[in-house]
């Protein structure tokens, strides 16, 4: 499977394959779902107005810079159908879903490689990949499955240089509020100045509702105006269209984000720690999730010297799902990706791994 989730073809009790806010979904959040069914007998506003006017709220733009979408997947297709690359830049290792919008269009996909020995962190040599050739590139900020957030100074000077070949830049947020620089590395404020980015974001993380599918665009109107061509009249329910508002509210008005992120930067400590004392090597993460690999090769007290990279089927058997990265581009067999969860379920992970090399 190329994403993670898959919870329907498998008996699974604890899914690690997703990367959600270990924080349970809130409950005023179920109370307004359920508030919303009662309106399903009519059509959603075509306009999004109440939610658009929320979403601009949090993101201090303006309204006309807004758009939702059903998840930030179809949005990513829109962007692909609306100015139709001919060439694109992807980083890899990177999340499918950019790859899968640009192949809907026949676009022809680069490719920059973050390196291993450097901690999967993109370097400023990015740079020399950004030829006038490339019209579009995406960025995820942090990555997916690495965790990594972009460096500030050098994504200011992709989107420089990008501004001088007319590149479009989409920019990937969907985990930037989970993630430690939360805030301060969104570029949504910039685009006055670069009317070549695009900011796509999600409330599926943060307030763990992928099953709603409620995404959101942010750029300036004359982009929007283009991408709402793209989509159908009423692209989000009723329900999404509520309940996002209702995210909004509660990141207007509460400290949800700030405890979740200190929840998030906890158990992401204690996982990384307990993963390292088992013998695996842990990659830095910015995020709610974690890139490891199972150091076959190597030999410790513990028990890397018994570990093979089936650690997928083992932890599977036990009722566990977990994220095998052997099929990102720029990974191979042995890399698995883990969310952090609540201290109870990452110590129950914890356990379970163990007890796959103890026999």
């Amino acid at each position: 499977m190329i994403h993670g989730g898959d919870i329907y073809t498998q008996t699974i009790e604890q899914d690690f394959s997703v990367n959600m806010n270990p924080y349970s979904i809130p409950e005023s959040v179920r109370e307004c779902l359920i508030r919303s069914i009662s309106k399903i007998q009519h059509y959603p506003d075509p306009s999004q107005m109440e939610f658009r006017r929320k979403i601009a709220e949090v993101e201090q733009v303006d309204i006309s810079q807004v758009i939702g979408g059903n998840g930030a997947s179809e949005l990513l297709l829109a962007i692909a159908r609306t100015w139709m690359p001919k060439k694109a830049l992807l980083i890899s290792p990177g999340f499918y879903g950019y790859r899968h919008a640009l192949q809907s269009i026949g676009c022809e996909i680069l490719e920059y490689r973050l390196k291993e020995e450097l901690d999967f962190q993109m370097q400023e040599d990015y740079l020399d990949f950004i030829s006038e050739e490339i019209d579009l590139l995406f960025l995820t900020n942090p990555n997916n499955p690495t965790g990594r957030n972009i460096d500030g100074a050098i994504l200011e000077k992709i989107m420089e240089r990008c501004q001088k070949t007319k590149a479009r830049v989409v920019i990937d947020e969907c985990f930037l509020r989970m993630s430690d620089v939360t805030g301060k590395a969104s570029w949504k404020q910039q685009m006055e100045k670069y009317d070549n980015l695009l900011i796509v974001n999600a409330f599926t993380k943060l307030f763990t509702l992928p099953g709603v599918r409620t995404g959101y665009l942010i750029s300036k109107k004359e982009n929007i105006e283009q991408v709402a061509r793209q989509l159908s009249e009423w692209n989000m329910s009723i329900l999404a269209q509520d309940v996002s508002a209702h995210c909004c509210d509660i990141l207007l008005h509460t400290d949800f984000e700030e405890k979740s992120l200190a929840l998030i930067q906890t158990e992401r400590d204690y996982l990384s720690n307990a993963l390292r004392e088992l013998g695996f090597r842990v990659y830095p993460s910015d995020t709610s999730y974690i890139l490891f690999y199972v150091k076959e090769e190597e030999k410790s007290k513990n028990y890397s010297n018994k570990a093979d990279k089936n650690l997928y089927e083992k932890l599977l058997a036990q009722k566990v799902l977990i994220r095998d990265c052997s099929n990102f581009q720029g990974l191979r067999q042995g890399f698995y990706r883990i969310a952090v969860k609540n201290h109870e379920e990452n110590e129950a992970l914890i356990e379970k791994i163990r007890k796959c090399y103890e026999s």
